[in-house]
């Protein structure tokens, strides 16, 4: 076995045979990442563009309008740059050793170089990026650094997916009726499909709940031949015969959670189900009746707990309005309970559902307390430097203390920042 050189050529020539080798390293995972991240980038605008226009568009016409976008460029750029972030920090820690400045700078410094890529996104996809980041910092800082002030019981909890997901519930929902601008328009849509109501109807309800009278509501009356109501502050009652005329609160509620799980639930997760059995052939092979029997449990599961969802702010808004009861917030924590039904989901499921929900919750709450005149608008330059410091501490949870982080983001930064560069001892053990 080689002995190290420890005369100060030989550790000159280990540190640049080092760097040499780590930037061969770090070029080769550049690359591959990149690729990854351009192929899975233009995967996802082709699905999106079929399920936009149709087959009527051409699938060869849409992928070339993909390909020929700045999008997959873009996605690879950011990939590549943060793979960069192993190289970084190890120039970053010989300069900190050098001006006697801790180790642990070395992570900002790393950091912010290889995450200056995401200038390069659009607006709004920069917002999505910090925000997926930022919900994944947030679990750190609070399992690291929130949780050990509490006494143990706190600390013993096991359910503050559900915690975070009533939370979450209760500012979606509500930014749904009362505050709709709050909300990315897909995610929108995709809440005015799941809830299977009349989008009018929503808005006349958030209206007469803070006495006006929609557009909306005169556009509905108006086609439906109903009469206006004369003043805002009518009984509330009026909104159930808009939204379920010849049927009871409990049958419409009903009614709506079946036909929510046949037509939005099945669609939704069948397909995707589908998709991962494919992917994991090898267990349908192995185990074929245990393995299709737990995906149809899945999907059985996730319909219902979709449904469920859906449904219990439409429970409460007729409930409501048979009482009278005016108020958004009073709408904000019933709906909260819809966060229960997350129970239904195994234990994994629900801490992705509590990150998926918290992301879109964190805007409306920000984007409401703004409309409001209680914090100011994010600037741009915030929102990037919001996103650096999440990737920082996520990496540097990821070297000191990994089991901290939840399994999807150790499973990322291993494939984009996974890997340490070893240092000249180390090589030679």
């Amino acid at each position: 076995m080689a002995e190290a050189d420890c005369s100060p050529y030989g550790a000159k020539r280990d540190d640049r045979a080092l760097v040499v080798s780590g930037l061969k390293r770090t070029v080769s995972t550049a690359s591959r990442n990149a690729l990854y991240a351009a192929a899975g980038r233009l995967a996802f605008g082709v699905v999106t563009g079929l399920l936009k226009s149709g087959l009527r568009t051409g699938v060869h016409k849409v992928f070339l309008r993909e390909v020929l976008s700045a999008d997959p460029l873009k996605w690879a750029f950011l990939s590549a740059g943060l793979s960069c972030f192993r190289l970084l920090k190890h120039i970053a820690s010989k300069l900190c050793s050098h001006l006697s400045i801790p180790e642990k700078f070395s992570y900002v410094v790393a950091g912010f170089i290889s995450g200056l890529p995401v200038m390069v996104m659009e607006r709004g996809t920069r917002v999505e990026l910090c925000l997926h980041v930022l919900v994944r910092a947030l679990q750190v800082v609070g399992t690291s650094c929130v949780l050990p002030l509490f006494p143990k019981v706190f600390r013993d909890f096991e359910h503050y997916d559900i915690v975070v997901m009533c939370l979450s519930a209760s500012q979606i929902l509500y930014g749904f009726v009362f505050a709709p601008y709050t909300m990315p328009p897909s995610y929108l849509s995709f809440l005015s499909k799941t809830s299977m109501l009349d989008e009018r109807v929503v808005r006349s309800y958030a209206g007469l709940t803070r006495h006006q009278i929609s557009p909306e509501l005169v556009e509905l009356c108006v086609e439906r031949g109903r009469r206006l109501p004369h003043d805002p502050s009518e009984h509330l009652s009026v909104c159930c015969s808009y939204a379920h005329e010849g049927l009871t609160c409990n049958q419409f509620c009903f009614m709506l959670f079946c036909k929510n799980m046949v037509q939005v639930g099945l669609p939704l997760y069948l397909p995707l189900k589908v998709a991962t059995i494919v992917v994991q052939y090898k267990k349908l092979i192995r185990k074929p009746l245990q393995s299709l029997c737990r995906a149809a449990r899945s999907v059985f599961f996730s319909t219902l707990f979709l449904a469920l969802y859906s449904v219990c702010s439409t429970r409460y808004a007729c409930l409501a309005a048979q009482r009278n009861i005016r108020g958004g917030l009073l709408f904000a924590i019933a709906s909260s309970l819809a966060g229960i039904s997350t129970l239904i989901e195994p234990k994994g499921r629900r801490a992705d559902l509590a990150f998926y929900c918290l992301i879109y919750a964190i805007r409306s709450f920000v984007l409401t307390q703004c409309q409001f005149g209680r914090l100011p608008y994010p600037r741009q330059s915030s929102i990037f430097m919001l996103y650096l410091f999440s990737v920082v501490l996520l990496i540097s949870q990821y070297d000191y203390d990994p089991d901290k982080l939840d399994h999807r983001s150790r499973y990322v930064i291993s494939r984009i920042a996974g890997g340490e560069i070893l240092t000249p001892t180390e090589q030679y053990e």
